[in-house]
């Protein structure tokens, strides 16, 4: 292992080495290749130049009839040194004139091995000289024909054949360019090192030292040359070790003040790995029972065959009820058998501290208290027959009595009260994404603030997180008491808004409420007021959660078509009812950049089913799993159909539901059915809510960061009208908010309105996120976002939302004009 870490700590630096060395061969390869042809360039052009004042020497010399001139030309021409064959040849190949006198009068082709008489009739007929340079050979070979009148004739020169040593020249350029080269690329690699001599002192061998130093509580002292960042983090280390220590010991202390305080309370503890089956039981348990603690063993057995035979099969199905779910706790009494053969009243607590990957429990604790005092005077039974065990609030078997007495009271005083009924929203997201614990003492503060509430009034909890009050006398007639209660649950809204802070966490939360009157004349019973109460609470999460229904008549209608809705709705996938359409979103010039896909339902009776009737079904039935699922495939679908006719592909957008963001293998499922239709993660994106965002900032971070490093763009939608808190933004891995259309619609309306929508482009754009303005339906709303810096819209000014055929069509056209959603 030390040889692999030594290695890897010369790969680096190899690899760098490697890299400048291949950087330096091929520059000294590139640049000296253009210096040989910039020499052999200068040079034709050199002898160009000369072969064309022969030409016109030849033309003047036949006009004239006087061949001194060529011979004169000649002998300068031959005071070069690098010249090796200068002839002026007729058409059949006969030297006429040579720089060497005695090739004169012979036949080109026997006397020059690199001459060529095919070559020479091709250049002629051509009209156009010809160079070849021979770089092996440092040799240039001009083939330049005669452009006089007579050089078809063959006691004339027809065309000139010229060799050249280019040596010399490329010789002495290269010396130049050797030394340039060598000087320039010597300064760099000095430089080069210096660079990173300076790296190594001021960064690597001071965080070398730093990382040798941890764990010693010691700080090496800072020298000239190390970065003062580094100095900073030295002492910031130094800092966090010593906390560290001192939460430890605090947590040593604690840790002894907690035996100390379970010890004070005389309660048995006990401790069981369900996987195992090994169980820890206290020496407190264990004497209780009569015994010392070596006379009993630690084991699930131990307790089990201690069990009233009367009991024990209710008990051990009652456990396994808690295990499976099924129950939201763990608390019964019972009897255990003492050492002496008489039986002890037990109250039996315990709760789930650990899960394995697939949500099973791994790990229960609990306690055991001694109550048989309590039962013998019947005080306990009572209590727990009344009461809820975690909250200690009226239970349902109670809460049935007293409200068949407030049907009684109503009639006889001849005044109205209301029946109440709240449940948390997205309290499940809390339980599975921290813990039932952590629900269970939410569940504990929530009852606490409706006891301070309600004091006077009747607050109990049914199952779970729904809780009912019954508020008597709240008014004398149908109007008044209404318009009491709803500024009751109002009021109860906003205590529960409130934050809930536990174990250091701020948990926000909030209730949809449903309200029953209580009247006069009403002839029902204690079931059916719950039924219908329940049936408003419901309505109330249909409407977006978070609200206020009171119950009518007319509710009741709506509750049965939206069930014969949701039964319908099953069927709609298998029968192809169910189709997407798109939404352009685009740029500031008009060009559409996105597209937001929008589930759209054909009922075949009904005709188009408005998203706002059976979305809410969908999300409380629990069929909005599959149907986003459908989504997210008919999108990929589409995404390889643009593919196929070679349209430009904007990117998709597609609505996920919290409830299946949540789901524990939704960022796996997602990008395999992404995968599966070969789809690039860059063309989707995926749009939350802010009700996302009421979960524990740990529990979701870790799937937007998945998303993230899988080339998925997250953006928040309706942004500004859910209760998260802002910080999430600043470490979560967003791309894009997309201002709800509520905001965009007040434009112009307030100075308040617009400042509003201002602040949202600018604290986006701090964050580094893209903005999408929603519901763009005016010139006017389009021109102020375009002053505040707005990136994207997306409404009906340029488009509504339409089926793909016609949102292929619109990818056609390179900018879409404002108003083209209203031609």
């Amino acid at each position: 292992m030390k040889l692999l870490q030594h290695l890897r700590s010369y790969f680096v630096p190899g690899i760098i080495l490697f890299l400048y060395t291949c950087l330096l061969i091929g520059t000294y390869l590139y640049e000296h290749h253009l210096l040989l042809t910039d020499t052999s360039q200068k040079v034709i052009s050199r002898w160009t130049n000369e072969l064309s004042r022969m030409d016109m020497i030849v033309e003047k010399t036949i006009n004239d009839q006087d061949q001194t001139r060529i011979e004169d030309e000649l002998l300068f021409v031959s005071t070069d040194l690098d010249l090796k064959t200068y002839l002026l040849l007729d058409a059949t190949g006969k030297i006429l004139y040579a720089n060497h006198a005695i090739w004169r009068g012979s036949n080109a082709a026997e006397v020059i091995d690199t001459f060529s008489p095919m070559f020479q009739h091709q250049v002629v007929n051509a009209a156009s000289f010809s160079t070849q340079v021979d770089y092996e050979r440092s040799l240039l070979t001009i083939y330049y024909p005669l452009q006089s009148a007579h050089a078809a004739f063959g006691k004339y020169p027809q065309i000139i054949y010229l060799e050249y040593d280019l040596y010399p020249a490329i010789a002495a350029a290269d010396n130049v360019f050797k030394s340039r080269f060598i000087l320039s690329w010597g300064i760099v690699s000095l430089l080069l090192l210096v660079v990173l001599g300076l790296t190594y002192l001021s960064f690597l061998k001071p965080i070398k030292i730093l990382i040798n130093s941890i764990g010693k509580n010691t700080v090496p002292i800072p020298s000239f040359w190390i970065a003062d960042e580094l100095a900073v983090l030295q002492q910031c280390l130094l800092q966090h070790q010593q906390q560290q220590n001192r939460l430890i010991k605090q947590l040593k202390d604690n840790e002894q003040r907690w035996l100390f305080a379970i010890d004070s309370t005389r309660n048995g503890i006990w401790d069981w790995n369900i996987a195992s089956r090994d169980v820890f039981l206290s020496d407190r348990w264990k004497e209780m029972l009569g015994f010392r603690p070596e006379e009993i063993a630690d084991s699930f057995t131990a307790w089990k065959e201690r069990l009233h035979p009367d009991e024990a099969d209710h008990v051990l199905a009652a456990l396994q009820s808690f295990l499976d779910g099924e129950t939201d706790q763990f608390e019964l009494l019972h009897r255990l058998r003492h050492k002496d053969g008489h039986y002890l009243w037990i109250l039996d607590r315990g709760m789930i501290i650990a899960w394995d990957n697939a949500g099973c429990p791994t790990r229960m604790i609990g306690t055991h208290m001694d109550v048989s005092e309590d039962i013998n005077n019947q005080q306990t039974l009572a209590h727990l027959s009344s009461y809820d065990s975690l909250t200690n609030l009226v239970n349902r078997n109670s809460l049935m009595e007293l409200l068949k007495k407030a049907v009684h009271v109503a009639h006889a005083t001849n005044s109205y009260s209301a029946l109440l009924c709240l449940d948390l929203d997205n309290f499940k997201i809390i339980n599975d994404a921290l813990g039932h614990h952590i629900g269970d003492r939410l569940l504990v503060q929530l009852a606490t603030r409706l006891s301070d509430m309600f004091a006077k009034q009747t607050v109990a909890r049914l199952s779970g997180d729904e809780f009912v009050i019954l508020l008597n006398n709240i008014g004398q007639n149908e109007a008044s008491a209404t318009t009491q209660a709803l500024m009751i649950a109002g009021e109860l809204r906003h205590v529960i808004a409130a934050s809930f802070n536990i174990d250091g966490r701020q948990l926000h939360v909030s209730a949809s409420v449903g309200i029953h009157l209580i009247n006069t004349v009403m002839e029902l019973n204690a079931e059916e007021l719950l039924r219908r109460v329940e049936m408003a609470m419901f309505a109330a999460k249909e409407n977006g959660r978070d609200g206020c229904v009171v119950y009518t008549a007319e509710l009741e209608q709506r509750t049965n078509q939206n069930l014969l809705l949701q039964n319908d709705l099953r069927n709609a996938i298998n029968q192809q009812q169910l189709m997407l359409y798109y939404q352009p979103i685009v740029q500031r010039d008009g060009k559409i950049v996105a597209a937001e896909a929008l589930l759209r339902w054909y009922h075949p009776k009904l005709g188009f089913v408005s998203p706002a009737e059976f979305i809410p079904v969908a999300e409380h039935s629990g069929l909005i799993i599959e149907l986003s699922r459908w989504v997210i495939a008919e999108a990929c679908r589409f995404i390889n159909s643009l593919a196929a006719k070679n349209c430009v592909i904007p990117r998709i957008s597609i609505n996920i539901s919290a409830r299946q963001f949540n789901h524990i293998d939704f960022v796996p499922s997602f990008l395999s059915a992404i995968a599966e239709f070969q789809v690039a993660p860059a063309q989707l994106q995926l749009e939350l809510t802010e009700h996302l965002l009421l979960t524990d900032l740990s529990v979701i971070q870790d799937k937007f960061e998945a998303l993230r490093q899988a080339g998925i763009a997250v953006a928040i939608d309706d942004f500004g009208t859910g209760y998260s808190s802002l910080s999430y933004l600043q470490h979560l891995s967003l791309t894009q908010l997309k201002i709800d259309q509520s905001f965009v619609k007040q434009i112009g309306c307030s100075h308040k309105a617009d400042a509003i929508v201002s602040t949202i482009v600018n604290m986006a754009h701090a964050l580094e996120l893209q903005v999408v303005a929603e519901g763009v339906e005016t010139p006017e709303q389009r021109q102020f976002l375009l002053n505040v810096g707005c990136d994207s819209f997306q409404g009906f000014l340029w488009s509504k939302p339409v089926p793909a055929a016609s949102f292929t069509e619109l990818l056609t056209q390179e900018f879409l004009q404002p108003e083209h959603g209203n031609q």
